[in-house]
């Protein structure tokens, strides 16, 4: 029999992470110059860049699937384990017919999954033809679905003694009881590894113990499930494809991170933040010195005298503010309701007394039970889990460990403060660095040799025709702005992503020695840079480096990454030093980037750190990437890649008075306002950065506003035709060579009084009006899939109801998302709900920002649908309905366009739009 492989490992990696506990004996330091040195050698000059050429293993990516396969740097004892991971769980629950006890399936000439027996080995073999490969169940009349999977599934393998160890537990709040488990063998035969029925209460293991004579790494396995619901006649089968990975191993010790302070918010800044800022008698003496420099800052900015106190009080503002906040969520008397699975639990959103706005899914949640009262006290426990999904009326968790849930509770939602940690630590650790020269740069070094990287051999061969991408590489790769940052300022589809990704290569094939960091802030961005590297470079090269909350959205990571992370046996584990010594590519996001620092990675080991999606990024956020990374007292050892686009969304700040202090800009807009960053006489200084300026992504006509009122009419459009120009000469477009509709709605703008969101009602239906009309009907004849429609809009409930619709339709993969989500992505098709309608301001909306970056996602077909009465009296909203008005774009409700009460003469490009003609 040939069979398979298998770990320990759970396949639902869906494991409650409570929050991190803190040690209270910080560790000496660490010395690890002489290990680091034996992975990275001699280092090349930092002035110039130095190294052999090298060749590129060229790689073809891989499809995404949702397994994990072969690793080559695990950790685990003696090179005898084996690991897996679910890529895929199906359940259906069906009716038992009485009989079915009684009926027995021949293994040989029969299936038990579908109750059928065969009368010929031919009639039986067509029959698993059609389950497939991986033996695929397919419903059947009367068979329903079920959303939630009723067991949790670990494998284990034994290679010494040829056993699998398939561990079940009962994961629901229901009693089942399991009558039968079957493994499919590569023959396709159904072996039984359980026959008799064992009954299961919630949360009851059980192990099945198979033997298994030979292996194969990385194949595909199929266990299924059948059990009946204790006291009914409804049978589930579920049926999980799991995959066994090769025996892998690295030697060495974990990361072991530093204790992050606490950080205690000072009283004079709690008694500022209380009094919003404003003068009163009653303040004491730091409060009063407290509260002037808060004033005096907001006149002078940030400058290199008070860029440390300064950003650590606004931090502390913001830090505190959101403590505040989530500390309003607790409920006191709460009452918790089971969920169908095990260790999860409903509470109900009407509980909270304030509406919990800010909570998000993997939020942390702590339930502190009341168990009892006596002469000691009350006897309470506490149990931590987290948010795992947030709905209109509930919100639903799951815990570490089963709930009492018909004693008093107290749940709270405790902020996670360890992005705040890593800041306050980033801070303290580049304090000691020469600010002027890294941070507030008035002139250029002078260079002791001249650059000698002159030359590429394109890995990305149409980079050698766009000369914007060809000088920030060159650049880039010869340090020309070392030791201040070079800027790489790239507007919407100018292939900002692209020029990283050729700028890593080029490090990587001409300077051998070279290591580089790639950070950014959302794990999209790391996975895509990640998967793009991938195509050229060896996969012991690369690491990928995730982030403990990672784990619970393992399945919907690309399988070629998962393989070179630290996810890669689909459980998380911290790194090792090897992890990073041995990869000359790391990637990550910002904020786990300061896992370096706190693990006291080697300052001289990363010669190049990008920081990606910079503009979106608050400036002290913008730290943790450099500082203890490569930073080591008053010197900065790498050279600083900034790479974002000032005129799309800037950091995410919520507190009120914050948003007129410099917390409220990144480090890349900051930077590109002052010294040498600043246009002379036109035009930026290659040296330190490059605007790139051909637009790859968009029909003329999509990117014609934002290039005139935000790029100063500077971007080209180079989109292939056939990316860009299919929705030409639509039947439903207003002006057949212009592919813009705006679609006039008088909606009404409704508040959900639990999230304070607003939504449209009237905007939802034409939305998924149009969604079904492409769906159906196609473009030109040509075929649109769900994937190639993304719906935008800037309020949350609106993102819900609209999801929800799709949800209705059947249409899974209609993607709707807010304007911060869709930031750096794209779709054939956008369609944009505005949303606000009938009010006197257009609310957030107002933000010009927003508007570039909600407009400029679409490559072929932009949809907006809205109450342009309301939207054009923001200025920004009126050029924008004139200059569609003007090219005969618009459907819906008759309008008027009347200009705001604001002057817009003397706004740069005002007439440039007038002038544009798609008839």
């Amino acid at each position: 029999m040939d069979n398979g492989s298998g770990g320990f490992v759970p396949v639902q990696t869906r494991r409650p992470r409570p929050p991190p506990v803190q040690q209270r004996n910080p560790r000496p330091p660490l010395d690890h110059s002489k290990f680091a040195a034996k992975y990275s050698k001699n280092k090349p000059n930092r002035s110039t860049g130095s190294g052999t050429k090298g060749t590129a293993s060229n790689e073809t990516n891989r499809q995404h699937t949702n397994i994990v396969g072969r690793v080559e740097r695990h950790r685990n004892a003696g090179g005898q384990m084996r690991r897996c991971i679910c890529r895929w769980v199906m359940t259906y629950g069906r009716w038992l017919d009485p009989y079915e006890f009684l009926t027995n399936y021949n293994e040989g000439q029969g299936c038990a999954v579908c109750r059928v027996n065969f009368h010929s080995e031919e009639n039986r073999s067509e029959h698993f033809d059609e389950h497939g490969k991986e033996f695929n169940i397919f419903a059947k009349n009367g068979d329903r679905r079920v959303t939630r999977n009723a067991f949790r599934l670990e494998i284990k393998y034994l290679p010494k003694y040829s056993r699998m160890i398939i561990r079940v537990e009962n994961d629901s709040n229901a009693v089942l009881v399991l009558r039968s488990a079957y493994l499919l063998r590569l023959d396709k035969q159904l072996d039984a590894t359980l026959v008799g029925p064992l009954r299961m209460n919630p949360g009851y293991t059980y192990e099945i113990e198979y033997t298994i004579e030979h292996c194969i790494p990385n194949h595909v396995y199929t266990v299924v499930l059948m059990a009946i619901v204790a006291g009914s006649r409804v049978e589930l089968v579920e049926q999980y494809h799991v995959q066994m990975l090769k025996s892998t191993k690295i030697v060495g010790k974990p990361l072991k991170m530093d204790i992050l302070a606490y950080h205690h918010i000072p009283d004079y800044l709690i008694t500022l933040y209380k009094n919003n800022f404003e003068h009163s008698n009653n303040f004491n003496r730091l409060a009063i010195l407290c509260l002037e420099n808060l004033r005096q800052f907001i006149k002078q900015g940030l400058t290199s005298v008070n860029y440390i106190e300064q950003l650590r009080l606004l931090n502390m503002i913001e830090d505190y503010d959101l403590q505040t906040i989530f500390s309003t969520y607790t409920i006191h008397n709460a009452t918790v309701t089971p969920a169908e699975q095990h260790r999860r639990y409903i509470i109900r959103v009407d509980q909270f007394q304030v509406a919990p706005a800010m909570l998000e899914i993997d939020g942390y949640v702590r339930i502190t039970v009341h168990r009892s009262t006596g002469p000691r006290g009350t006897n309470l426990e506490f149990i931590n889990g987290y948010i795992d999904l947030i709905n209109e009326d509930e919100i639903i968790v799951t815990m570490q460990q089963p709930v009492r849930f018909h004693l008093p509770c107290k749940v709270e939602f405790p902020l996670n403060r360890t992005q705040y940690k890593l800041e306050y630590n980033a801070l303290n650790l580049i304090s000691r660095v020469d600010l002027e020269k890294f941070l507030f740069p008035k002139s250029l070094p002078k260079k002791k040799k001249p650059v000698r990287q002159t030359e590429f051999q394109w890995f990305q061969p149409t980079i050698a025709d766009n000369r914007e991408q060809v000088t920030a590489i060159r650049n880039i790769v010869n340090m020309t702005s070392y030791p201040a940052p070079y800027i790489l300022f790239g507007p919407p589809g100018t292939g900002k992503t692209s020029t990283i990704v050729e700028a890593v290569l080029q490090i990587w094939k001409n300077q051998p020695k070279a290591n580089v960091l790639v950070a950014a802030s959302s794990n999209l961005a790391c996975d895509e840079v990640t998967k793009r590297l991938k195509q050229f470079i060896p996969e012991e090269d690369i690491f990928r480096f995730f982030s403990r909350s990672c784990e619970r959205n393992i399945d919907g990571i690309d399988i070629g990454i998962l393989e070179i992370s630290n996810l890669a046996t689909g459980i998380y584990e911290v790194p090792s030093y090897e992890h990073v010594y041995r990869s000359r590519i790391t990637v990550s996001t910002v904020t786990n980037c300061g896992r370096f620092a706190q693990a006291r990675i080697t300052p001289t080991f990363f010669d190049y750190i990008f920081i990606d999606e910079c503009g979106s990024a608050k400036e002290i956020s913008a730290l943790v990437p450099v500082a203890g990374v490569c930073t080591e007292g008053p010197k900065i050892h790498a050279s600083i890649i900034l790479a974002g686009d000032p005129k799309q969304l800037g950091p995410v700040v919520r507190t009120e008075y914050l948003k007129q202090t410099v917390h409220n800009t990144s480090l890349l807009d900051r930077l590109m306002s002052q010294g040498i960053y600043k246009r002379q006489q036109g035009q930026f200084n290659p040296l330190v950065i490059t605007k790139l300026l051909d637009n790859y992504r968009s029909h003329e006509a999509l990117i014609h506003y934002s290039n005139q009122w935000f790029y100063d009419g500077e971007l080209r459009a180079q989109a292939a035709p056939d990316l860009a120009n299919w929705a030409i000469g639509w039947d439903y477009l207003p002006n057949p060579a212009f592919p813009i509709i705006m679609h006039s709605v008088v909606g009404v703008t409704r508040m959900d009084r639990q999230c304070l969101s607003s939504f449209n009602k009237e905007e939802a239906r034409c939305v998924l009006h149009y969604i079904q009309k492409i769906l159906s009907d196609g473009i030109n004849d040509r075929q649109i899939r769900e994937e190639d429609i993304g719906v935008v809009t800037p309020y949350s409930k609106q993102v819900s109801y609209l999801r929800h619709g799709c949800r209705n339709y059947g249409w899974d993969n209609v993607e709707v998302g807010s304007t911060e989500q869709y930031q750096g992505r794209e779709k054939p098709i956008m369609i944009l709900s505005t949303v606000r309608s009938q009010r006197d301001h257009v609310g957030f909306l107002s933000n010009s920002k927003r508007l570039n970056v909600a407009i400029t996602r679409a490559r072929a077909l932009m949809i907006i649908v809205g109450n342009p009465d309301t939207l054009q009296r923001d200025p920004h909203w009126y050029r924008l309905l004139r200059y569609i008005s003007d090219n005969q774009g618009v459907r819906g409700v008759d309008f008027q366009l009347r200009k705001p009460d604001i002057d817009l003469s003397g706004q740069p490009f005002s007439y440039a739009l007038e002038e544009a003609d798609f008839a």
